[in-house]
């Protein structure tokens, strides 16, 4: 008897040991909905964690979004600071010049107008040099705080890989 009891014992443990590994069905609705394969996991467990890590990935995502937006304003407002200047200056623009377009112009109206002999100009070109060093600085920081949310995207990127086993 003891025989049948051991392997009642062992076929019961085999059998909660599969319910242990099988996915809940709302667990793989969260998988799907998250865009993760429910047949690539093999424990509740893991499931949950993917579940966790892909959450907080999309909410880190969106929030990047937010102020990747919030520069892309920023930008807007940094070129109409620039056209401003520019206008100052006496250099045209077009719609479609960029900014560095915009402050190179500037900076060549600047540098005739420090080149000429009128103490005026060169004063005027003084202040103006100033402010296009401020545009410049702030464009700079814009283009910074971007490139460190593409940098922060990709790491999350080659994280979900490794998570996923994809790599």
């Amino acid at each position: 008897m003891s025989s049948i009891s051991s392997i009642s014992n062992t076929q019961a443990m085999a059998v909660s040991a599969y319910q242990k590994d099988e996915l809940s069905s709302s667990t793989k609705m969260k998988l799907e909905a998250l865009g993760i394969d429910p047949s690539s996991v093999t424990s509740e467990a893991q499931a949950q964690q993917l579940i966790a890590q892909a959450e907080a990935t999309k909410n880190q995502q969106n929030s990047q979004q937010q102020q990747q937006q919030g520069g892309n304003s920023s930008e807007q407002a940094l070129i109409s600071e620039a056209k401003e200047l520019a206008s100052k200056v006496g250099v045209t623009v077009s719609s479609t010049d960029t900014l560095d377009d915009i402050t190179g112009n500037i900076a060549d109206s600047i540098q005739a107008m420090m080149d000429s002999n009128d103490p005026t100009k060169v004063k005027m070109a003084q202040e103006y040099q100033a402010q296009l060093a401020s545009i410049s600085d702030q464009a700079d920081s814009i283009s910074n705080t971007q490139q460190n949310i593409f940098n922060a995207m990709d790491m999350i990127s080659v994280s979900n890989k490794y998570a996923l086993g994809l790599q």
